[in-house]
């Protein structure tokens, strides 16, 4: 299939600017040495002292829906244990939260990050949130039990925005990651509260939800590391490493730095553009709608540009929406049926659609117009019949961009996010306003 027209071209009317991660033009060091000159300064090397070789020691990466852990960490940190003389009897295990993966997508992902190192670990586990026999309490939650027995556990996270749980990294592999599906489902709900918002954590019950299990973990005896990379555009620009708060506060400014763009006043028109890998279904590349929604006028136009090859993904979002034609109804059934995991997605678009009369494009081969109409969503095949139809809603609306509205596209907009001025420096952007709550909790 031949390249399409640039957003830039198919849209010149708008005279759209064009945002993404900050990339430095140049990294200061390679991702080996920027992670090693991190782990060398963290505490890592007590911390795997402690650990021995008799005890297990967990070590938690994310599943194929986030955004890789790089070999090289896990270079560095087998390299330093080497250099202490130590060898740690490793166990791998895979926060899935409550995604589920073949076996060929599991292997795939184990080499990719393993690689030569695959024999040092002598037992792997994919995190499974609805397997009994799987999960050991902790506190009042129940996680793995690789994480729940100890008594330590290294996790590598990216560090990056979150739509509703502020920011996710190792702090959240190593917590709501790998919870069971019934407390994962209960953290989720908050996601319906107007504090559960991009980089928002002081507040965020959805944050501070992951923070108290770490709480009781630590009250238990358990000893945990975090190694949290900062990463764009296929390349990891920083990292912090140590307890997993400190690693996660520590690594924020840049977080911000990197993720985070303001626009003076609310948008016409925003394409959001997502890439791999959260661009594999819908249910991923919605965090594109997600991370910009704030900053698009009411009665204005998003654009979703996400090839979405595996469909809706889990689809229980849309299936609500097909019982709950406007947010009212959405927000009554979930009052009266209770908070399933997914719903806050139902409640937020139908707040985006229905409260404030955003239109939504999307341009995916992949999904069912069916699909789509469900959302209250448009879809396309290729950019330039998305672009006409935006052009066309906006009508008279229309405005260049140096004027009050205007257009933006933003890439990789399943990371990026787009603050509206006026937004509280970082704590709750206007991004994240509130969808809503139905009161459930």
């Amino acid at each position: 299939m031949p390249s399409e027209p640039p957003w830039e071209d198919l849209l010149a009317p708008l005279e759209p600017a064009t945002v993404g991660p900050f990339l430095p033009a140049r990294e200061r060091f390679p991702a080996r040495e920027t992670i090693a000159s991190s782990l060398a300064s963290s505490g890592l090397a007590a911390f795997l002292r402690d650990a021995g070789e008799d005890a297990p020691l967990t070590l938690v990466i994310n599943d194929p829906q986030r955004p890789p852990a790089p070999r090289p960490a896990l270079e560095a940190i087998l390299g330093m244990a080497d250099r202490l003389r130590l060898r740690p009897r490793l166990r791998l295990l895979v926060a899935t939260g409550s995604h589920r993966f073949t076996a060929e997508e599991r292997r795939r992902h184990e080499e990719a990050f393993l690689g030569p190192w695959s024999a040092r670990f002598v037992e792997r586990a994919w995190h499974d949130a609805r397997s009994e026999a799987d999960l050991a309490p902790i506190g009042p939650h129940r996680l793995h039990r690789f994480i729940a027995e100890g008594p330590r556990a290294l996790a590598i996270g990216s560090l990056e925005p979150h739509y509703f749980a502020g920011v996710t990294g190792a702090h959240k592999a190593l917590t709501i990651g790998v919870m069971a599906l019934g407390d994962l489902t209960a953290n989720h709900e908050a996601a319906l509260e107007p504090r559960a918002a991009p980089l928002a954590l002081e507040g965020n019950p959805v944050f501070e939800g992951a923070a108290a299990t770490l709480a009781a973990l630590e009250r238990s005896g358990h000893s945990l590391f975090a190694v949290d990379l900062i990463q764009a555009g296929g390349r990891v620009l920083g990292c912090t490493a140590g307890p997993p708060l400190r690693a996660l506060r520590e690594g924020l400014p840049r977080v911000r730095r990197t993720f985070a763009r303001q626009v003076p006043a609310p948008l016409d028109l925003v394409v959001s553009r997502v890439a791999p890998p959260l661009d594999r279904s819908l249910y991923q590349a919605d965090k594109g709608i997600k991370n910009v929604e704030g900053a698009v006028r009411d009665g204005g136009v998003i654009l979703l540009d996400a090839a979405c090859h595996d469909g809706l993904g889990i689809d229980r979002f849309v299936r609500l929406l097909e019982r709950a034609p406007d947010h009212a109804s959405v927000l009554a059934l979930v009052r009266r049926e209770g908070y399933a995991l997914g719903d806050h997605k139902a409640v937020r678009l139908r707040r985006l659609t229905d409260v404030r009369g955003v239109r939504i494009g999307i341009v995916s081969r992949a999904l069912a117009d069916t699909d789509a109409r469900v959302l209250h969503a448009a879809r396309f095949d290729d950019r330039a019949a998305a672009a006409r139809w935006a052009l066309g809603a906006l009508g008279a609306r229309r405005t260049r961009a140096r004027d009050r509205g205007g257009a933006l596209i933003v890439q990789d907009a399943g990371q990026v996010i787009l603050e509206s001025a006026g937004g509280r420096d970082g704590s709750q952007p206007r991004a994240a306003a509130s969808s809503g709550s139905p009161g459930t909790r």
